[in-house]
Protein backbone atom coordinates (compact mmCIF):
# COMPACT_ATOMS: atom_id res chain seq x y z
CA UNK A 1 0.00 0.00 0.00
CA UNK A 2 1.20 3.61 -0.71
CA UNK A 3 1.80 6.08 1.87
CA UNK A 4 0.00 9.15 0.81
CA UNK A 5 -0.67 12.19 1.31
CA UNK A 6 -4.05 13.87 2.10
CA UNK A 7 -5.41 15.50 -1.58
CA UNK A 8 -6.50 18.49 0.50
CA UNK A 9 -3.06 18.88 1.55
CA UNK A 10 -1.71 18.69 -1.55
CA UNK A 11 0.30 21.40 -3.37
CA UNK A 12 -1.82 23.31 -6.47
CA UNK A 13 0.01 22.97 -9.36
CA UNK A 14 -0.49 23.70 -13.19
CA UNK A 15 -2.04 20.59 -14.83
CA UNK A 16 -1.03 19.39 -18.13
CA UNK A 17 -3.00 17.64 -20.38
CA UNK A 18 -0.97 14.64 -20.64
CA UNK A 19 0.83 12.04 -17.61
CA UNK A 20 4.06 11.29 -18.64
CA UNK A 21 6.05 8.01 -17.73
CA UNK A 22 8.01 10.19 -15.23
CA UNK A 23 4.37 11.39 -13.13
CA UNK A 24 3.39 7.78 -13.65
CA UNK A 25 6.68 6.47 -12.15
CA UNK A 26 6.58 9.09 -9.25
CA UNK A 27 2.80 8.12 -8.91
CA UNK A 28 3.94 4.53 -7.89
CA UNK A 29 6.62 5.68 -5.74
CA UNK A 30 4.24 7.75 -3.56
CA UNK A 31 5.56 11.37 -4.72
CA UNK A 32 2.93 13.97 -3.43
CA UNK A 33 3.29 15.79 -6.84
CA UNK A 34 2.85 12.86 -9.37
CA UNK A 35 -0.38 12.26 -6.60
CA UNK A 36 -1.59 15.47 -7.30
CA UNK A 37 -0.96 15.78 -11.00
CA UNK A 38 -3.15 12.53 -11.46
CA UNK A 39 -5.62 13.98 -9.43
CA UNK A 40 -6.06 17.19 -10.96
CA UNK A 41 -6.04 15.54 -14.37
CA UNK A 42 -8.83 13.34 -13.60
CA UNK A 43 -10.80 14.70 -11.27
CA UNK A 44 -12.82 17.20 -12.93
CA UNK A 45 -13.99 14.97 -15.44
CA UNK A 46 -14.84 12.36 -13.03
CA UNK A 47 -16.51 14.45 -10.81
CA UNK A 48 -18.96 15.70 -13.94
CA UNK A 49 -19.25 11.98 -14.99
CA UNK A 50 -20.36 10.83 -11.66
CA UNK A 51 -22.65 13.89 -11.09
CA UNK A 52 -24.64 13.09 -14.15
CA UNK A 53 -25.12 9.30 -12.57
CA UNK A 54 -25.93 10.29 -9.35
CA UNK A 55 -27.57 13.61 -9.51
CA UNK A 56 -26.34 14.82 -6.27
CA UNK A 57 -23.13 16.94 -6.16
CA UNK A 58 -22.35 15.86 -2.84
CA UNK A 59 -22.41 12.50 -3.07
CA UNK A 60 -20.58 12.92 -6.17
CA UNK A 61 -17.81 14.43 -4.65
CA UNK A 62 -17.52 12.04 -1.99
CA UNK A 63 -17.56 9.23 -4.23
CA UNK A 64 -15.32 10.51 -6.22
CA UNK A 65 -12.58 11.36 -3.75
CA UNK A 66 -13.14 7.62 -2.10
CA UNK A 67 -12.29 6.15 -6.04
CA UNK A 68 -8.75 8.60 -5.43
CA UNK A 69 -8.18 6.89 -1.87
CA UNK A 70 -8.89 3.57 -3.41
CA UNK A 71 -6.11 4.58 -5.96
CA UNK A 72 -3.52 6.02 -4.04
CA UNK A 73 -3.88 3.26 -1.83
CA UNK A 74 -2.81 0.48 -4.35
CA UNK A 75 -0.68 3.02 -6.32
CA UNK A 76 1.82 0.21 -7.00
CA UNK A 77 -1.00 -1.47 -8.80
CA UNK A 78 -1.08 0.57 -12.36
CA UNK A 79 1.43 0.51 -14.24
CA UNK A 80 -0.18 2.61 -17.27
CA UNK A 81 -2.81 5.81 -17.29
CA UNK A 82 -5.30 3.57 -18.91
CA UNK A 83 -5.23 1.30 -16.54
CA UNK A 84 -5.87 4.74 -13.49
CA UNK A 85 -8.25 5.66 -16.00
CA UNK A 86 -10.27 2.94 -16.11
CA UNK A 87 -10.31 1.72 -12.13
CA UNK A 88 -11.36 5.42 -11.15
CA UNK A 89 -14.34 5.57 -13.39
CA UNK A 90 -15.40 1.77 -12.91
CA UNK A 91 -15.52 2.27 -8.98
CA UNK A 92 -17.44 5.85 -9.46
CA UNK A 93 -20.10 3.90 -11.79
CA UNK A 94 -20.46 0.93 -9.55
CA UNK A 95 -20.55 3.36 -6.34
CA UNK A 96 -22.86 5.45 -8.30
CA UNK A 97 -25.04 2.29 -8.86
CA UNK A 98 -24.65 1.45 -5.09
CA UNK A 99 -26.17 4.55 -4.24
CA UNK A 100 -29.47 4.83 -6.44
CA UNK A 101 -30.26 1.82 -5.37
CA UNK A 102 -29.98 2.77 -2.12
CA UNK A 103 -32.06 5.68 -2.78
CA UNK A 104 -34.45 3.49 -4.68
CA UNK A 105 -34.91 1.40 -1.77
CA UNK A 106 -35.17 3.91 0.65
CA UNK A 107 -38.08 5.96 -1.35
CA UNK A 108 -39.73 2.84 -1.72
CA UNK A 109 -39.28 1.81 1.95
CA UNK A 110 -40.53 5.17 2.45
CA UNK A 111 -43.43 4.61 0.38
CA UNK A 112 -44.56 1.34 1.64
CA UNK A 113 -44.36 3.06 5.00
CA UNK A 114 -46.85 5.88 3.76
CA UNK A 115 -49.31 3.46 2.41
CA UNK A 116 -49.50 1.51 5.70
CA UNK A 117 -50.18 4.30 7.48
CA UNK A 118 -53.03 5.26 5.30
CA UNK A 119 -54.23 2.01 5.27
CA UNK A 120 -54.55 1.86 8.98
CA UNK A 121 -55.73 5.33 9.33
CA UNK A 122 -58.50 4.66 7.07
CA UNK A 123 -58.89 0.92 8.58
CA UNK A 124 -59.50 2.97 12.34
CA UNK A 125 -61.56 5.53 10.72
CA UNK A 126 -63.69 2.60 9.26
CA UNK A 127 -63.91 1.31 12.47
CA UNK A 128 -65.50 4.41 14.20
CA UNK A 129 -67.39 4.40 11.38
CA UNK A 130 -68.89 0.82 11.85
CA UNK A 131 -69.13 1.79 16.02
CA UNK A 132 -71.27 5.01 15.29
CA UNK A 133 -73.70 2.78 12.94
CA UNK A 134 -74.09 0.32 15.67
CA UNK A 135 -74.82 2.86 18.41
CA UNK A 136 -77.46 4.81 16.32
CA UNK A 137 -78.61 1.51 15.29
CA UNK A 138 -78.94 0.30 18.42
CA UNK A 139 -80.58 3.38 20.26
CA UNK A 140 -82.72 3.59 16.93
CA UNK A 141 -84.12 -0.35 17.65
CA UNK A 142 -84.68 0.90 21.57
CA UNK A 143 -87.14 3.53 20.38
CA UNK A 144 -89.20 1.60 18.86
CA UNK A 145 -92.89 0.55 20.41
CA UNK A 146 -92.70 -2.61 22.26
CA UNK A 147 -93.97 -5.52 20.20
CA UNK A 148 -91.73 -4.04 17.31
CA UNK A 149 -88.58 -3.87 19.22
CA UNK A 150 -89.67 -7.46 20.81
CA UNK A 151 -89.73 -9.12 17.56
CA UNK A 152 -86.96 -7.50 16.00
CA UNK A 153 -85.11 -8.27 18.78
CA UNK A 154 -86.06 -12.19 18.48
CA UNK A 155 -85.74 -12.12 14.99
CA UNK A 156 -82.31 -10.38 14.63
CA UNK A 157 -80.64 -11.22 17.54
CA UNK A 158 -82.03 -14.20 18.88
CA UNK A 159 -81.89 -15.93 15.17
CA UNK A 160 -85.27 -16.84 15.73
CA UNK A 161 -87.50 -17.87 12.69
CA UNK A 162 -90.85 -16.05 12.75
CA UNK A 163 -92.93 -19.71 12.99
CA UNK A 164 -90.90 -19.89 16.49
CA UNK A 165 -91.41 -16.53 17.38
CA UNK A 166 -95.38 -16.98 16.73
CA UNK A 167 -95.46 -20.06 18.71
CA UNK A 168 -93.49 -17.91 21.94
CA UNK A 169 -95.59 -15.16 22.19
CA UNK A 170 -98.49 -17.02 21.18
CA UNK A 171 -99.39 -14.91 17.65
CA UNK A 172 -99.97 -15.82 14.50
CA UNK A 173 -96.93 -15.97 12.11
CA UNK A 174 -98.45 -13.16 10.21
CA UNK A 175 -98.79 -10.92 12.99
CA UNK A 176 -94.59 -11.38 13.23
CA UNK A 177 -94.18 -10.58 9.90
CA UNK A 178 -96.26 -7.67 9.95
CA UNK A 179 -94.42 -6.58 13.01
CA UNK A 180 -91.14 -6.96 11.64
CA UNK A 181 -91.97 -4.56 8.84
CA UNK A 182 -93.52 -1.95 11.23
CA UNK A 183 -90.15 -2.00 12.83
CA UNK A 184 -88.62 -1.79 9.48
CA UNK A 185 -90.34 1.25 8.63
CA UNK A 186 -90.11 2.73 11.66
CA UNK A 187 -86.23 2.16 12.00
CA UNK A 188 -85.61 3.90 8.35
CA UNK A 189 -87.24 6.69 8.86
CA UNK A 190 -85.70 7.53 12.53
CA UNK A 191 -82.57 6.56 10.18
CA UNK A 192 -83.06 8.47 7.22
CA UNK A 193 -80.45 10.88 7.85
CA UNK A 194 -77.44 8.38 7.68
CA UNK A 195 -77.69 6.60 4.62
CA UNK A 196 -74.50 4.59 5.48
CA UNK A 197 -76.71 3.43 8.47
CA UNK A 198 -79.41 1.95 6.20
CA UNK A 199 -77.14 0.36 4.12
CA UNK A 200 -75.49 -1.77 6.97
CA UNK A 201 -79.51 -1.98 8.39
CA UNK A 202 -80.77 -3.64 5.38
CA UNK A 203 -77.57 -5.56 4.78
CA UNK A 204 -77.94 -7.21 8.30
CA UNK A 205 -81.65 -8.02 7.43
CA UNK A 206 -81.18 -9.65 4.41
CA UNK A 207 -78.54 -12.00 5.58
CA UNK A 208 -79.92 -12.82 9.06
CA UNK A 209 -82.38 -15.16 9.37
Amino acid sequence: MCSRPSILELPIISMSNNLDSTILTGFQQGDERAFRRIFDHFYPALYNFTQKLTGNHEEAKDISLHAFQKLFERCKLFETVPNIKAFLYITCRNRSLDYLYAQKRQQEKQQEMAREMSNDTLLRYEYDIMDELVDRLNAAIENLPEENRKIFKLLYYEQMTPAEIADLLRISVQTVYTQRSRAIRALRLMLADNSLSITWLLYTIIHVK
